[in-house]
């Protein structure tokens, strides 16, 4: 006795898959930026998608129940198939965004990527301090912060509007300077002040979104004389500062 068996194969319903352009976003403060959620695959109509806002390990709606929502609100929108806009980027966007695809008819029927946003900020106005005066031969430091940069900027000084390099050996008209510059800190040591040091100087924060400077500050260098001590009685020391 043979039996003939029917077999029916049902045909694989489609997974629901998504992928990115780009999982590491960067962008200047006030400028548009574009997270990017591509379905490759996908049966269902109209899926549910959703984003989310993660900042300090902490969710929030950004897009849902086809709305922009939370922290984004009149500020983005949401572009086919599932990406997302943000018109003009402020610091407060810097944080990670998960796209959520939910797709009921599918045999895999959800999908989600993860997306790190960093939004560069312009350094504003550094503080600088310059000393007015110092003696031929003395040390002093020049100090330069600005605390509102993202990512952190570099440092860099000049004098009278020329800028001195970082290694001043590797450049004929400095090989005898003394100073040392600092880039991440901003801080500009001279080790022995010498007379060509006098000047005007300021400092140039800048970073991968643009720079500012501060006004220049005019430091005097001066000689100090020692008189020889006087004969009879008196021992000390005379000095006058020119």
């Amino acid at each position: 006795e043979c039996l003939l068996r029917n077999t029916f194969v049902y045909p694989e319903r489609p997974q629901v898959i998504l992928r990115t352009t780009d999982k590491i976003v960067w962008a200047n403060e006030f400028e548009p930026v574009e997270l990017t959620c591509l379905i490759e695959s996908i049966s269902t109509n109209n899926p549910r998608i959703e984003w989310k806002k993660i900042r300090n390990g902490i969710p929030s709606y950004v897009y849902f129940q086809r709305k922009i929502a939370g922290d984004l609100e009149n500020r983005a929108q949401l572009r086919e198939p599932a990406n997302i806009l943000i018109f003009n980027t402020t610091r407060s966007d810097t944080a990670e965004y998960r796209c959520e695809v939910a797709a009921i008819d599918d045999q895999r029927d959800f999908d989600e990527i993860l997306i790190s946003l960093a939004v560069r900020v312009k350094p504003v106005v550094p503080r600088c301090s310059v000393p007015e005066a110092v003696t031929v031969g003395t040390s002093t430091e020049l100090r330069c912060l600005e605390n509102e940069g993202f990512p952190a900027p570099v440092y860099s000084w000049f004098q009278n509007n020329e800028e001195l390099p970082q290694d001043p050996k590797n450049t004929p008209k400095f090989i005898n300077a003394t100073y040392t510059i600092n880039a991440d800190t901003g801080s500009l040591k001279f080790r022995r002040v010498r007379k060509e040091d006098a000047g005007e100087y300021y400092c140039q924060a800048k970073n991968d979104a643009g720079h500012a400077q501060c006004p220049s500050q005019w430091m005097e260098v001066c000689y100090r004389l020692f008189f020889p001590p006087l004969q009879g009685h008196f021992r000390h020391k005379s000095s006058f500062i020119i």
